[in-house]
């Protein structure tokens, strides 16, 4: 089964919630009128929204080591206006999780809670 994400070929695990947006970007203003007045500067820019229930320490960690050598990355992603796979450069905005617990005896992180991120075109 091909991933619904991957990003500099790391495959990423399946997410517990993905979303999509396309985007059509314009430069616009209104006239004196008040009616807009404008021109499609991009048609269909993308942006996904992913996350997980549950991630190990491990598994969050290697999803945030694809976005720290490069703020642009090569993303391939189930892409909703072509009902298949694309592949794009975007970047990472936020992300959060959860600590989830610590190992009583070592300390360590063992996982994280609704880890999420979001993936914008570039």
């Amino acid at each position: 089964m091909t991933a619904l994400v991957t990003v500099g070929g790391y495959e990423f695990p399946e997410p517990s919630t993905y979303s999509a947006v396309t985007s059509t970007i314009v430069d616009s203003g209104r006239n004196v009128n008040g009616y807009v007045v404008g021109s499609v500067v991009r048609h269909d820019v993308a942006k996904i929204e992913l996350s997980w229930r549950y991630l190990t320490a491990e598994q969050w960690a290697k999803v945030l080591s694809c976005f720290t050598s490069s703020f642009y990355n090569t993303v391939t992603f189930y892409n909703q206006a072509t009902a298949g796979y694309t592949t794009r450069t975007m970047y990472v905005s936020d992300r959060n999780a959860g600590m989830w617990r610590r190992n009583p005896a070592t300390g360590e992180v063992m996982g994280w809670t609704n880890p999420s991120l979001s993936l914008v075109e570039v």
